[in-house]
């Protein structure tokens, strides 16, 4: 039988290791909340399907910033502009940017002689260009031949730290293709992570949420693509929608119309043409509902000469517009046309979107 002091001994050293359990485990609970604390950036991740459109995030500091290749055609032998860009303003001071271009394979009972010759490594670095507001942003670019791929690299730094500082067109990269490259191949562009870093104005790093694309080589008579962008949007937000070209050409002039159905909309649709795509004047008609008119002029025909969205439409939702519903985003093609340098017509190819409430 043990005795009292047995018993007393016993019972002060098992409260002694509830005690330190317990001290224990509150210091992990502080760690873990200082963990959280330290870095917000590490958990969070920008919204949105395509990086556009509301809830996309990569605007706040606790969030990753979407950094995304624009999909690109090409012709054998012609130009090709590798866009990269952004959908939230967040201003950066010097980084380093890397692509990867690697030939998409097909399978071998598909191949032709002349398919079985094409290069892997199709393109000629021509130049990049990184923009900044304040036009100092110093570039270096560099293309490296792999055994089965190219690479692509830009480092830049700006003085004044606005790289960024709007969202849009962050990087362009213009190549020439290969003349031996046949139509319908088609080279996959990624970003590469490990190589690929943005520091913001206090020297921190951003995170990044990379999203990749891919050049896709046409045929030379076949027209220039033109997209009505889609999105996906809450109701009572607004829809970020716009006119995507893939491909740099000279446009002096046009007109674009776009219809959808009224009863989505909450308002009158709001229009920018962003100087980054190519110097132009626009006018607007918004006065029909469902409907809306962008005539626009570039003097020197500079218009596009970056593809990408090169008319950004924002159209507010109603907040009675149901979930599940949708519109179409469609051209009207008696009343869309672009104008090359002589002020004749361009043979476009229009591909109408959606609009969808979620």
């Amino acid at each position: 039988m043990e005795s009292n002091t047995e018993q007393g001994i016993f019972s002060s050293f098992m409260s002694l290791r509830s005690l330190m359990s317990l001290r224990s485990l509150l210091r992990c609970v502080l760690a873990a909340a200082l963990l959280l604390t330290a870095s917000p950036g590490a958990f969070a991740r920008g919204g949105g399907d395509d990086g556009g459109g509301s809830g996309s995030g990569g605007g706040g500091n606790d969030k990753s910033l979407v950094l995304r290749i624009n999909p690109a055609i090409a012709a054998p032998g012609g130009v090709v502009a590798l866009v990269v860009r952004t959908y939230a303003p967040r201003p950066i001071r010097q980084g380093q940017i890397s692509i990867r271009v690697v030939r998409r394979p097909k399978p071998a009972k598909a191949l032709t002689a002349e398919e079985l010759k094409a290069p892997v490594r199709p393109l000629t670095l021509l130049s990049a260009v990184v923009y900044s507001p304040q036009n100092d942003a110093l570039t270096q670019a560099v293309l490296n031949a792999l055994p089965d791929s190219q690479r692509v690299g830009v480092t830049f730094q700006s003085p004044s730290g606005s790289v960024n500082s709007v969202d849009g067109p962050l990087a362009v990269f213009r190549f020439r293709l290969d003349p031996s490259v046949q139509p319908g191949e088609i080279f996959d562009l990624s970003l590469e992570p490990a190589q690929t870093t943005l520091t913001d104005g206090s020297g921190r790093t951003v995170t990044l949420e990379p999203r990749g694309a891919m050049l896709t080589v046409r045929a030379p008579a076949d027209p220039y693509r033109v997209e009505a962008e889609s999105d996906k949007v809450d109701p009572g937000e607004a829809a970020e929608l716009g006119v995507n070209t893939f491909e740099p050409f000279l446009v002096s002039g046009g007109r674009v119309t776009l219809t959808w159905n009224p009863r989505i909309a909450g308002g009158p649709p709001t229009v920018k043409l962003d100087p980054r795509y190519g110097r132009s004047t626009y006018t607007v008609d918004t006065s029909r509902p469902g409907r809306l008119v962008v005539d626009f002029k570039s003097p020197d025909s500079s218009f596009n000469t970056v593809p990408g969205t090169i008319v950004a439409i924002s159209l507010p939702i109603s907040p009675s517009a149901g979930i599940g519903a949708s519109s179409p985003f469609s051209f009207d093609p008696a009343g869309t046309y672009f104008l090359n340098r002589r002020g004749k017509k361009i043979r476009l190819a229009l591909k109408n979107g959606t609009i969808a409430v979620q």
